[in-house]
């Protein structure tokens, strides 16, 4: 079977992000804040995937419980922009990350005390798992989820 080996969330502010994500969801942070440009090794490969206008970043790698990473970038040429509208989910590619965490209560408090903002309301999936659909201070869109993915589909109910 296939895992998530990590997700990439742009931020514009490094090294808030990375406390924020360290506060909020207990992540642990492998190696990061590291500057890359045009002249640092990788800046080739870099290139290539953000493309003749990307010139320079930050970047952190911070790792989850589960050993899913998440790759925080912010963007410095060109600047990071801030999205046009909130939560653009009928645009294609992704539009959240969800976090298990194993006190929704308490996630749902430490989110809110560190900055970060409620979207919804709490809402129960089936009678069992609770989510609440969040944002980051830099309005990325974060779900709260008490329990495993499985146990949120349908097909688990079969």
């Amino acid at each position: 079977m296939t895992g998530v080996n990590h997700i990439g969330i742009t931020v514009g502010d490094i090294d808030r992000a990375v406390d924020w994500y360290v506060s909020v969801f207990g992540l642990r942070v492998l190696d990061g804040v590291i500057v890359c440009d045009t002249t640092t090794p990788g800046a080739d490969r870099r290139a290539d995937v953000f493309g003749d206008r990307w010139g320079g970043m930050k970047l952190a790698h911070l790792l989850t419980e589960n050993g899913a990473g998440i790759e925080l970038f912010q963007f410095t040429e060109p600047a990071v922009e801030e999205p046009d509208e909130a939560f653009p989910y009928w645009r294609m590619g992704p539009h959240h990350v969800a976090f298990t965490v194993p006190d929704f209560d308490e996630a749902l408090a430490r989110l809110l005390e560190h900055g970060g903002r409620q979207r919804t309301g709490v809402h129960q999936v089936g009678g069992g798992p609770r989510v609440c659909y969040c944002a980051d201070p830099w309005e990325n869109v974060v779900e709260l989820v008490s329990a495993p993915y499985e146990e949120l589909s349908p097909a688990s109910k079969k």
